[in-house]
């Protein structure tokens, strides 16, 4: 079976890259799209796929900030469902809608549409999967729940932590971690604004030079703000020389970043809100703020030390073979019934 994954953002997460590589071993070939010709840009793809796997449906109308934006958004539609007409989609749920795109007009309805098309939807956690369902009033047996998969193993164990923080040029305080791109709905400032024990370090790309500024100017001697990209073996060192690290996301549907500072053990803090992300609780390592406050929670973690090992079990549920076992399925499912006389 030959699958067509897109986008093709192997070069901003290992995701997709390591899920291709357990797909092979099911015998699954999954190419990735990542030339486009003009007009639809998924329906005028000629790969012979069997099946459409799209990850980040917005992808496909981009924000440029140029003329032509509003006429991506409006093809969106049209695009899909002659996509979709001689092989079927599916679509992984990583968000609910884009990230902070809610305003501009066909958001809704391209989300809609999208997972109103596909054969199947994958979602990363049974609350996920109910909230899909409840949402876009999707049939229950169109979602299947899989788990996200490992990101830690693109980076191998941590660091010595002594070591890590030599790399770094860190000392001994406790040492909170933000890291990721530097988004405005993942409630950093809000964190900076209560932070009150210890050293917290802000660790990313910004979405715009204008936020970076923002953020960067909210440093103080207790909160150090590092722009930039973060390479692999870059974020391993922050990982590993972190004593917890926190997620604030004013709303997410599943967090890759929440699911690798899980495979590694450390301390998490993380909103009582955000009930799709899966994090395997309850569990020492993994503290909800909320009915709790923060600074309590944030106490809390800073006295429980990291611990690579415990979070094997993690790293076992979310192991890539296992994953694309169940991915694998999902397509042998929907190709069957596609090719199904009617």
């Amino acid at each position: 079976m030959r699958v067509l994954f897109a986008p093709d953002w192997r070069g901003g997460a290992p995701y997709q890259r390591l899920l291709a590589e357990a797909l092979a071993e099911q015998g699954v070939e999954a190419a990735f799209l990542s030339t486009y010709r003009r007009g639809f840009p998924l329906a005028r793809t000629r790969d012979p796929a069997d099946v459409l796997h799209l990850h980040w449906p917005d992808a496909y109308y981009p924000q440029k900030n140029d003329a032509f934006d509003g006429f991506r958004r409006a093809r969106f539609f049209a695009d899909i469902l002659l996509a979709t007409r001689n092989r079927p989609l599916v679509l992984t749920a990583h968000n609910l809608y884009p990230h902070n795109r809610l305003d501009q007009s066909f958001i809704r309805f391209n989300t809609r549409v999208g997972y109103r098309r596909a054969a199947a939807v994958i979602a990363h956690s049974e609350n996920a999967a109910r909230e899909l369902v409840e949402t876009f009033d999707l049939p229950p047996a169109k979602c299947h729940v899989i788990p996200h998969g490992d990101l830690s193993v693109a980076m191998g164990e941590p660091v010595p932590r002594e070591e890590a923080r030599r790399q770094l040029g860190l000392g001994g305080e406790k040492l909170g971690l933000m890291f990721g791109a530097i988004e405005p709905y993942k409630g950093i400032e809000d964190v900076i604004a209560q932070w009150h024990a210890g050293n917290l370090a802000v660790v990313g790309k910004p979405i715009s030079e204008e936020y970076g500024a923002r953020i960067a100017g909210l440093a103080n001697p207790r909160v150090a703000v590092h722009l930039g990209w973060l390479s692999d073996e870059r974020l391993r060192l922050w990982l590993s020389a972190a004593d917890c690290v926190l997620f604030n996301y004013r709303a997410i549907f599943t967090s890759g970043a929440a699911c690798l500072a899980r495979s590694f053990g450390i301390p998490l803090l993380i909103p009582e809100r955000l009930k799709t992300v899966d994090l395997d609780e309850p569990n020492a390592l993994v503290f909800r703020f909320g009915n709790e406050g923060f600074g309590a929670q944030l106490e809390r973690a800073f006295q429980t030390p990291p611990d690579f090992a415990s979070a094997r079990p993690w790293r076992e549920k979310c192991a890539w073979g296992a994953v694309a076992k169940q991915t694998a399925a999902v397509y042998t499912q929907v190709a069957g019934r596609y090719n199904s006389p009617a």
